[in-house]
């Protein structure tokens, strides 16, 4: 059963606020270019197209966020697979290095609570204050744990091997 769109009927939105911290995500992409090396693994690439397309679709929704639309529909599915690829990427990368992952749960179970929290709230009101600050965490939890899918496996591979 395929609900129907809804829209903000006239009501006024501070939605626009997660095209902006959607695109937080621009900042791990350019990290990642900055610090490409040879032996940069091909799946890198894979998640910062990913990345790329999460961005696009996520911007072209929250211009607009009618709950249900065929952009939110689409929006949703990129944004979860995008989300778990990430993840199992880096619990597997860093899957020897126990100071790492834990801080890797930690983000985790962040991006969990802020998507449970904005799951709820939107339920409630769409694009209400409560779900619209839930999401924009998610956004910037999202953000911070992207960076871990593009650190070296240690802290050696950031020094030049000149400088060794």
């Amino acid at each position: 059963m395929e609900e129907e769109p809804i829209e903000l009927e006239g009501r006024e939105s501070n939605a626009y606020y997660l095209c902006y911290t959607n695109l937080l995500l621009i900042i791990p992409i350019g990290y990642f270019l900055f610090n490409i090396q040879t032996e940069t693994p091909k799946t890198e690439f894979l998640l910062v197209a990913m990345l790329l397309i999460v961005i696009y679709f996520s911007q072209q929704f929250w211009k607009n966020p009618i709950k249900h639309s065929r952009i939110h529909r689409i929006d949703a599915i990129v944004a979860k697979i995008t989300i778990v690829s990430f993840i199992l990427y880096t619990l597997f990368k860093f899957s020897n290095s126990f100071d790492v992952l834990w801080m890797c749960y930690l983000v985790l179970f962040a991006i969990v609570t802020s998507f449970y929290f904005s799951n709820k709230y939107s339920n409630e009101e769409w694009c209400s204050n409560k779900h619209l600050c839930c999401h924009g965490l998610l956004h910037i939890f999202c953000f911070i744990a992207t960076f871990y899918a593009f650190l070296p496996l240690s802290p050696l591979d950031l020094v030049p091997l000149e400088e060794l």
